[in-house]
């Protein structure tokens, strides 16, 4: 079996639009992350495919009854069905925070540098959570440890744009993120 890289996906694209499938999805959110934010609760969660390819489950914890994100912590947690590696995640995060943020150069060169050590190499079953305190810091989660921290403001809204912006290439599983209310 050959591996299906983001630029396999890329290519699909162009023949075929993302798709957030309908079905239970289970993204469990880590015990560590309840420690550092004891009140999230998910508010939504679905799937992502691209073609036929099942790409990852996702789903949306948050602090309070609706996403605010400028406001209360949130959480994305995302697990895995496909390899991608660290380089492939910053390539594509900052592709989509450039599209739907529009940094300034000064801006994007932060992100850019960010990113490079933000995520690890996934699997198959591996899980990745982001958990953005506004206005504080990012942190990823790798498998329920503490993986980094970005304490940039700017960077929660621009990489959580890429699911949760209403521009969002995955409006399928944005909409399904946000829960029955959005």
């Amino acid at each position: 079996m050959h591996r299906l890289t983001l630029a396999g996906f890329t290519a699909l694209s162009l023949i075929a639009a993302p798709t957030a499938w309908a079905g239970k999805v289970d993204v469990p959110l880590p015990t560590v992350v309840y420690s550092a934010q004891p009140k999230l609760h998910l508010l939504g969660a679905g799937q992502l495919y691209w073609f036929l390819f099942h790409v990852y489950n996702a789903a949306l914890y948050v602090d309070g009854q609706t996403y605010a994100p400028q406001t209360a912590p949130f959480a994305l947690a995302i697990q895995y069905k496909r390899d991608f590696s660290s380089r492939e995640l910053a390539r594509t995060s900052l592709e989509q925070m450039d599209r739907l943020s529009h940094p300034s150069r000064s801006l994007h060169a932060a992100f850019a540098e960010e990113l490079k050590t933000a995520f690890p190499n996934v699997k198959p079953g591996d899980e990745l959570v982001g958990l953005c305190v506004p206005q504080q810091y990012t942190a990823f989660y790798f498998n329920g440890k503490l993986f980094s921290t970005i304490h940039n403001p700017a960077f929660c809204p621009a990489f959580f744009g890429i699911w949760l912006d209403p521009a969002t290439k995955v409006p399928g599983l944005r909409k399904k993120l946000l829960g029955p209310h959005a």
